[in-house]
């Protein structure tokens, strides 16, 4: 931000009327309060029927305040209005002001067009070459900021062209005098002497680069050299055979024949393990449900007897009860020899233990019948046959 323009925007808005003295220090540091009562009596300025809340306590309201202020100027004034240089409330915020003064300035002292020269005017119908003119724009914008550079260094250069032009002055009037002669001749040496220092500093490092070139082909070389023999040397090493190589070969096949063989057996162990562990499983099953039809055909015998003993004489009770005692010993005798037997069957295979327990359901039937052909003297024939229907659901 140019002094030109703070000191054009202090003027638009006391031309304007705007009722305080603004100040080109006002804008040193930012100052938002002063920035937004201005926005704001430019808005009432411009458009006095706008809607627009002068509420800034908050940075909610401030944000607000901004976007309602470019939204009138760009929508209704089609003015380019940066929030972001507003909102920081500095130098830069007076330029974006500057837009909205420099309008209002421009109206309000421009001259009320007469109705002919309103109805005459008319747009161009072919907008052609708006690429040149923007390029021509560019390049005048840019010949002017470079104008005005060179004017900022005016004070600077000043002195110097006041003298060169007085020693243009002297040669001119004097001739050939010795002061300036001297002085030509002073300079000429100077430029002379630097131009022969700067053509040694070039030559001092022409000779540095070529000797830096002359050590780095010295490495090529010396490199290449290195790689031809170690290439010869990985040639010869690849087409000699090491010592144990064939015994190495040797050992690695025989090594994939044994892991062969260890995983076939492993994976048949598994499976026998399997087979086995199912094997037990049924076992388990089986004497479980033998020993549910033990204790099945045990009950229903007990109470067939019980059934004879009450039914029965006083006379035939004590033969009856032996006969029990003994059936009991009978039946306990033959279930230690079939636990012992199921042990033996664990220990001496599967064909050995369906073997011993088909001969066991055979000892089970022999049992049964025998009990019943006892059975079958004391009762009668209806009782015998209930006993053997019954022991033969529990065996089924």
């Amino acid at each position: 931000m140019s002094y030109r323009e703070l000191r054009n925007f202090c003027e638009q808005m006391r031309a304007l009327g705007y009722h305080r003295i603004i100040s080109i220090e006002n804008f040193r540091r930012p100052n938002f309060e002063l920035v937004a009562d201005i926005l704001y009596w430019l808005a009432l300025k411009y458009d006095p029927n706008t809607d627009i809340s002068d509420n800034i306590d908050e940075e909610r309201h401030r944000v607000e305040f901004i976007k309602q202020i470019t939204t009138l100027f760009v929508s209704k004034a089609r003015l380019k209005i940066n929030p972001k240089r507003l909102y920081m409330a500095d130098v830069y915020a007076v330029q974006e002001i500057l837009k909205i003064s420099t309008f209002l300035y421009k109206a309000q002292i421009s001259l009320p067009a007469e109705e002919e020269e309103v109805h005459d005017f008319s747009l161009p119908s072919k907008l052609s070459n708006i690429k040149s003119h923007k390029v021509l724009a560019q390049e005048i914008t840019d010949l002017a900021t470079r104008l005005y550079d060179q004017l900022g260094k005016e004070d600077e250069v000043r002195i110097a062209r006041e003298k060169a032009l007085q020693f243009l002055s002297n040669v001119s009037r004097s001739g050939n005098s010795q002061s300036e002669q001297s002085y030509i001749q002073k300079c000429i040496q100077t430029i002379l002497k630097q131009q022969e220092q700067s053509i040694s500093d070039m030559s001092k490092y022409v000779s540095g680069l070529e000797r830096e070139q002359k050590q780095i082909e010295e490495k090529i070389k010396r490199k290449t050299k290195e790689l031809e023999q170690a290439e010869k040397r990985l040639k010869g090493m690849t087409s000699v055979k090491p010592a144990y190589q064939e015994e190495y070969d040797r050992q690695e096949y025989e090594l994939e024949k044994l892991y062969q063989i260890y995983v076939e057996k492993f994976r048949n162990l598994v499976y026998l393990e399997h087979v086995l562990d199912a094997q037990n499983k049924q076992a388990e099953m089986e004497q479980k449900k033998k020993d549910q039809i033990l204790q099945g055909v045990r009950g229903a015998i007990q109470k067939a007897q019980i059934i004879d003993l009450r039914g029965g004489d006083d006379d035939g009770n004590d033969d009856q009860l032996e006969q029990l005692g003994d059936d009991s010993r009978l039946q306990s005798s033959n279930q230690e020899k079939r636990k012992n037997e199921f042990m033996r069957q664990q220990h001496g295979g599967f064909n050995k233990q369906q073997m011993d327990e088909d001969g066991e359901l055979d000892d089970i039937d022999d049992l049964s019948g025998g009990e019943n052909e006892e059975e079958e003297e004391e009762e009668d024939e209806d009782g015998i046959e209930n006993l053997d229907d019954d022991g033969e659901d529990a065996d089924f």
